[in-house]
């Protein structure tokens, strides 16, 4: 069937990414591209209750559908909403039983979501066209691409869109420039992917030394984190995140030249915004999960290599991966970025 059938002008599309972060953010990059592409469909996006901030008053979805995710039997009144709406194409970009059953859920004429082995727990049952991916399988925001291939386009990948909120006027006041914001946390599920605190407070000793403004990023729970980066490197900043919520971490984020993160959610909000990204990599394949470059900005990974890298491993008792990454080659990286952001 032609494309333009799938997609009649005028029409409505619902993508369903429901977590996490990171892969919300790079499902932005399919609503971006086929924003571009066709601006006279209207989006649609289901989402988790935890990210869904992010998503509001964006100009590119016109309405946020929310899956409340810690209420018990949440997903009842979360599957009923979904038969409110006729939707023309629903993009399942998660590809689990959850995301599945909220695709059968959807009045939607045309179905769509990647095949096995991108799609996992029997979720492209649930689709009208499972399309087949690349091997080995392509980056989680190129999935999306793919599938908008299904739908007649061109899926060419586009910078994602964030509508951020600006950050308190006295924020980085008086701070040196350019910043240099570092983010030690990982969510509790992936704390074997940080690079230990300590060499964070080494960095941070050596970035305020070189006249940088430093500024360390913490969210809820990670105060503990930050103290000992913030007491080794006096002219460092505390930024509170769980203050700002997402968009305002976004915001903040803008301001910063570099940031250096593991791989996690806000090394990804860091990249969206434009800032040029050391990321302390560890265990994942960046080919597949890595951020993303946009507008000519590009990014440094970096990892101890080890034999067992990449890996798919939930826990390590002993991630060399991550924990052999030498302070020198951190601050080598930063360095690089500033130079590449003067340049640019």
């Amino acid at each position: 069937m032609p494309g333009q059938q799938l997609l009649p002008r005028g029409g409505r599309v619902l993508i369903v990414r429901l977590s996490a972060l990171g892969d919300v953010l790079f499902a932005l990059e399919t609503v971006a591209a086929l924003h571009h592409e066709r601006p006279d469909v209207a989006i649609d996006f289901l989402v988790e209750d935890r990210f869904a901030s992010l998503l509001q008053d964006h100009p590119q979805i016109e309405r946020v559908l929310v899956y409340p995710r810690k209420r018990r039997l949440a997903i009842v009144p979360s599957l009923l909403a979904l038969r409110r709406t006729r939707y023309d194409v629903v993009i399942d970009l998660h590809g689990i039983l959850k995301s599945a059953l909220h695709v059968l859920f959807a009045r939607a004429r045309t179905k769509l979501g990647a095949d096995a082995p991108a799609a996992r727990e029997g979720s492209q049952r649930a689709y009208h066209r499972a399309v087949a991916m690349p091997t080995p399988l392509p980056h989680r925001a190129d999935i999306g691409h793919l599938l908008l291939r299904e739908l007649g386009l061109s899926g060419q990948p586009r910078a994602p869109v964030l509508a951020t909120l600006a950050p308190p006027a006295d924020l980085f006041a008086g701070l040196p420039q350019p910043i240099v914001m570092l983010h030690p946390g990982t969510s509790a599920f992936a704390a074997f992917k940080r690079w230990p605190v300590e060499h964070f407070a080494t960095l941070a000793q050596r970035l305020t030394a070189r006249g940088l403004g430093v500024v360390v990023g913490f969210g809820p729970g990670e105060a503990d984190l930050a103290a000992p980066i913030l007491a080794a490197a006096p002219g460092a900043r505390g930024l509170d995140g769980s203050k700002l919520g997402l968009r305002g971490l976004a915001g903040a984020m803008q301001h910063a030249a570099v940031v250096v993160a593991a791989d996690t959610g806000p090394l990804h909000i860091a990249a969206a915004t434009g800032a040029r990204c050391v990321a302390l990599f560890g265990p994942k394949e960046p080919g597949r999960y890595g951020p993303r470059a946009h507008n000519g900005i590009t990014h440094e990974l970096l990892y101890h290599d080890v034999p067992c890298r990449p890996c798919k491993r939930r826990d390590c008792v002993t991630p060399q991966c991550v924990l052999g990454i030498p302070v020198e080659a951190v601050e080598a990286a930063v360095l690089r970025q500033l130079a590449a952001r003067g340049r640019a």
